[in-house]
């Protein structure tokens, strides 16, 4: 069995005078991410990484969420191609993971690309600081392929309640 925690990074600030990359989370995604924090908290939630797109308010949302995993923050990866890379690069690279249950935090619109791909769920909108959790009942990511995932959760911070 397989699983991959998809997360879109916290709310980032919007000030045009940063670099897109250099962002840092806004108050309202650092609230939201405690939010969702708190909801995966009695969940059997196990990750042995956390791979992170470059951008800073990613690895922010990474580093927030070790503890979570009970990870190190100096455990997290950095993947260039979750912040620049096509569909078929950031596959690919999920494709070559090892581990059995990995946490991946990018941004829109691969995240829905990705998620609408691995299983049958259709997305509107991947929000802020959302989770969606996929189960692959396979031995190695290599064989993943077009709705091979089963949805485990997906939770946001406006969601209702759990």
């Amino acid at each position: 069995m397989k699983y991959i925690y998809f997360i879109r990074h916290a709310k980032a600030q919007k000030d045009i005078q940063i670099q897109d990359l250099q962002r840092d989370l806004s108050s309202s995604g650092k609230d939201d991410l405690k939010t969702m924090i708190y909801r995966i908290k009695d969940l059997d939630f196990k990750a042995q990484n956390i791979i992170s797109s470059p951008a800073k308010r990613c690895i922010k949302t990474a580093q927030k969420l070790c503890k979570s995993f009970a990870l190190k923050e100096k455990d997290i990866l950095i993947e260039k191609c979750f912040y620049d890379g096509s569909f078929d690069e950031v596959l690919n690279y999920i494709k070559n993971i090892k581990q059995n249950r990995v946490v991946l935090i990018m941004h829109n619109p691969l995240l829905v690309q990705l998620c609408e791909y691995l299983t049958h769920i259709d997305l509107e909108n991947f929000p802020t600081s959302a989770i969606l959790c996929i189960k692959f009942n396979i031995d190695s990511f290599y064989n993943i392929k077009e709705h091979s995932g089963e949805v485990i959760f997906f939770d946001y911070p406006k969601s209702s309640d759990l």
